[in-house]
Order: C-alpha cells, then sequence, then structure tokens
C-alpha cells in the first residue's frame, strides 16, 4: 500500500459539505455562506433533523440543499440523509450530461419511440465528491476546515478528523472522550487525540465501507474503528474550528451522558477486533478502566504535528504520535464477575449491524448442529427484557451466561421497558445486584429508563452523589443520572 492510502488510482476533485442541523436558525446561514469559501466546495447539503424552528427556511433562502426529518432522529441518520441526498444529486447531474454532455444522432432509435439526438455520458470522468461534515453552530469559522479538504484532494488521505483548538464555555466530561480513546486504541492500535471529534473529511468509498453507522452519538467512533481497520488512511488535521460548546449544566451532563452511552454500544460492536486483549476487554468498556487526562475532546489542544495512521500490513493496526505517558502507566482494574462461571470465556463480538466482513478471522462459521444450538440459545434469550432480537454475534457474546439468573437480575432493576440487545451484552458484564441496590437507593421518583441504568451501570466505582441545594428530592431519573455522571467527573479530575 502506497503513502496515499488504498485510493491512490482515483482520488475526488470536489467536496460536498454535509450539515446536520436541529433548531440553528440563527448560524446556519453564516456556517453555509463560510463552507461555500472553501477551495473544491461545490454542493452544500443541510439535514434539518426535527427543528422547532426556522432552520430549514433559512437554509433554503442560503441557496443549500435542504432535506427535513419529520422527527429527531439524532446524528448518525441526519449524517447518512445526507450522504444519500449527495447521491441522489450526483446522480441527476450525470442524468443531465453535466459540463461533458455531448449528443449523436442515431440512424435507427435506440428506444421504441425515440428517434432524436441521445446524450453520451462518461461515468468513468466522474468521481463521487469527498463529504465534508460540518456542525451547523460554526458561523465563519466553517471556512477554516480548509485542512481537511486539502488532505483528503491533495494528500491522498481517505478520511481526515479535525483536531479543534479549545473551545471557549465548554464543560469537562473527559470519561466519554477516554471512553472513545481507549476502545479505539484496543480495536485498532492507534491513539487518536479528539476521538469525538464529528468535523471530518471522507472520501466515498470509505464511507461506504464504514456503512452501517453506529446510532446516535457513537457514530464518530464507529467510523475511525471501521475506517482504520478496513485498511483506510485516517489522519488528525488540525483545524481552527469554533463552535458552541456544551456546557457543564444540567442539560450538558445530560446530553454527555447520551453521549456515553451511545459510545459504549459503538463499542459494543467491534469487541472482537482485539482478540490479544481477551483478558481485560470487558473492563476497558468502563470508564473507570480508561488513561486519565485532563482534556476532552473539543478542549485538547490540538497539536503541531497531526497524528496519522497509514495501516500497511494488517489492516486492524495503526500507529501515530500523540500517545499519551499516562495512558501505559494506568493500571488496570479487576474485570467484573461474570454472572456464570464458564471455562473459557466466549470472545465479546459486535451487534447484528456491524459488517460480518470485519468479524475477527478466528471466529468460525457454525456448522449445521452448532447453527441449531445457536438458534436454540438464541430462543433462549427471547425471554429477557429484550426490545428485539439478539444477532448471532450478541448470541455468542452471552454465550457462558445463564440466562434465567440473567433474566432475574434484569427484572429486579428499577427499571421500566426492555433493554436494547447489546444493552444486555454489556450489563451482562456488569454487578448487577450493586446496580440494583443502587437504583433502589437513589432518591428518584419513579422508575429509570432502560438507557439511565446503562450510564449509571458504567459508573458504579463512583459513590453516592451529592444533591445540590438547587434540587429538592425525590429526583427525576435524568436529574440522577446526570448528578451520577457529575460526580464521576470530579472523581476522575480529583
Amino acid at each position: 500500500m502506497s503513502a496515499a492510502g488504498p485510493l491512490t488510482a482515483h482520488r475526488p476533485e470536489r467536496v460536498a459539505v454535509v450539515i446536520p442541523a436541529k433548531n440553528e436558525a440563527e448560524r446556519i446561514e453564516a456556517t453555509i455562506a463560510s463552507a461555500r469559501g472553501i477551495p473544491g466546495v461545490d454542493l452544500v447539503v443541510v439535514v434539518d433533523d426535527g427543528s422547532s424552528d426556522a432552520t430549514s427556511a433559512v437554509a433554503m433562502g442560503a441557496d443549500a440543499l435542504v432535506v427535513r426529518h419529520k422527527t429527531n432522529r439524532g446524528k448518525a441518520a441526519a449524517m447518512a440523509t445526507g450522504a444519500q441526498m449527495v447521491a441522489i444529486q450526483e446522480g441527476a447531474e450525470r442524468a443531465d450530461g453535466g459540463e461533458s454532455f455531448s449528443e449523436e444522432l442515431h440512424a435507427e432509435p435506440r428506444s421504441p419511440g425515440h428517434t432524436g439526438p441521445l446524450p453520451v455520458i462518461d461515468d468513468r470522468a466522474s468521481e463521487p465528491r469527498a463529504l465534508l461534515f460540518l456542525d451547523a453552530d460554526m458561523g465563519g469559522s466553517a471556512a477554516a476546515a480548509q485542512p481537511l479538504v486539502e488532505a483528503v484532494l491533495g494528500e491522498g488521505v481517505d478520511m481526515a478528523i479535525a483536531l479543534l483548538p479549545p473551545q471557549s464555555g465548554a464543560g469537562g466530561m473527559g470519561v466519554v472522550v477516554r471512553t472513545a480513546r481507549r476502545g479505539i486504541l484496543r480495536a485498532t492500535g492507534w491513539e487518536a487525540t479528539q476521538p469525538l471529534s464529528g468535523t471530518r473529511c471522507i472520501t466515498r468509498e470509505t464511507w461506504d465501507a464504514c456503512q452501517p453507522l453506529a446510532p446516535g452519538w457513537g457514530v464518530e467512533t464507529s467510523l475511525t474503528i471501521d475506517a482504520l481497520t478496513a485498511g483506510f488512511w485516517v489522519k488528525e488535521v488540525p483545524a481552527d474550528l469554533h463552535h458552541r460548546a456544551t456546557g457543564n449544566d444540567l442539560r450538558g451532563r445530560l446530553h454527555r451522558a447520551a453521549q456515553l452511552r451511545d459510545v459504549l454500544r459503538a463499542l459494543a460492536r467491534t469487541r472482537h477486533l482485539s482478540p490479544e486483549l481477551e483478558e481485560d476487554a470487558a473492563a476497558a468498556e468502563t470508564p473507570e478502566a480508561l488513561p486519565a487526562t485532563a482534556s476532552e475532546s473539543q478542549d485538547a489542544a490540538a497539536p503541531e504535528t497531526p497524528s496519522a495512521v497509514i495501516p500497511e500490513t494488517a489492516p486492524t493496526t495503526g500507529t501515530g504520535p500523540g500517545t499519551e505517558a499516562d495512558a501505559a502507566a494506568e493500571p488496570q482494574p479487576e474485570r467484573p464477575a461474570a454472572l456464570s462461571a464458564g471455562d473459557p470465556a466466549p470472545l465479546p463480538v459486535g451487534g447484528a449491524d456491524h459488517d460480518e466482513a470485519k468479524v475477527w478471522a478466528g471466529l468460525a462459521d457454525l456448522d449445521e448442529p452448532d447453527a441449531e444450538l445457536a438458534e436454540q440459545r438464541r430462543l433462549t434469550l427471547a425471554d429477557l427484557p429484550v426490545d428485539g432480537e439478539f444477532s448471532d454475534d450478541e448470541t455468542r457474546a452471552l454465550g457462558d451466561v445463564d440466562p434465567a439468573e440473567l433474566d432475574a437480575l434484569l427484572r429486579a432493576l428499577k427499571v421500566e421497558g426492555d433493554f436494547a440487545p447489546d444493552d444486555i451484552v454489556y450489563l451482562a458484564g456488569t454487578d448487577l445486584e450493586q446496580l440494583a441496590e443502587r437504583l433502589d437507593a437513589a432518591p428518584v421518583e419513579g422508575r429509570f429508563e432502560p438507557a439511565h441504568a446503562v450510564i449509571i451501570a458504567s459508573h458504579l466505582q463512583v459513590g453516592e452523589p451529592q444533591i445540590p441545594a438547587s434540587l429538592t428530592a425525590p429526583l427525576t431519573p435524568e436529574e440522577y443520572t446526570s448528578l451520577v455522571v457529575h460526580a464521576a467527573v470530579d472523581a476522575e479530575n480529583s
């Protein structure tokens, strides 16, 4: 593989900007205008993800191609919709002939009822645009994403990730960043400086290879891991971009709690990518196992030399500068006790939406008798409080778990509703009895949602949070969950 990555023969020459937006009517026009000034950009797509303000109208007035979700579907869905709209637009351009349009007269009709000139279109002359994902609130600073475009169009980088300078007003919850960073490191061997940076320029082939996307806020973590393991060149590039940072108030902490949940789900899909770390893979998915750092993704200062990875012989590994000394020195905690002893434990694997072509080579296909056993196992696990069906990977991940015991522990939790299959896989590796005690003792009115329980389970090592004077018990489940996350932040920074 050359230094320009796996896509050296045909590089994109144009860029389409995709801007997911929700209630950004005040800033979207400035963001669009600034993005249009980036050399190579000739198309701007805005995906209004269920806004209740005039985001769509303002974006259309700024001459952007606008598509709107009737309801909020999350960042990953908005990114996917934007990429799909770019592909549709390019298809329409090819049908029109574009700049290379020509006509030829044919003596005989090439289709019934058609005797006139027909367009002659050369698909080989048209490379799909690269995709540049920008936040809607970047305003005039959006033009500073130009280095990412130059890296993809000029250097042969397959996915350029923006390294943002410290953002004014940002509130820290480095536990989310550390979770994503350590998960990427374990899956690929590459340590990202800002693993949650959403400003990225990516070639279309790389984007297609990373489908399907992890849902919600786990999309950045999933994109990085899938691109690296597929053999593409991923590089972090400093960019002087600025946006409205998430604060450290109650709303900001809830936002980061949702980020943590989605990052954990994204990492659960890729646990099979680091078989040499099987002994402590489960512990790595919890925030307490992560190296300490004083910054989070947008707060980390961009290094002078961007970190990069150019996979050469083994596509599942990567190297690059930026490795922190304290990451290697951080001791690993003990792995949580399993629900049922099994020897050996099954290798944790990803969810149903992970590309089966990337599954670790050591997982051989099941023969027919084993397939029947797997189906029986899946039917047994269906009795758990689960919303959906377990995939083959998730069924194998729960191979040494006693379904009856797991069912009893899950139903004993102070939770209203069923869990997602990948959440059950994650919870099976935690101390569910301790989680039940924590939920029962919480000064909360009503029952928790499954997502709250997953977030609290990832912070069981943190003591009972202090209730600020501004809140009066009983709390709502959302308030208590945010206080648990806040306590984890304080514990990490102390």
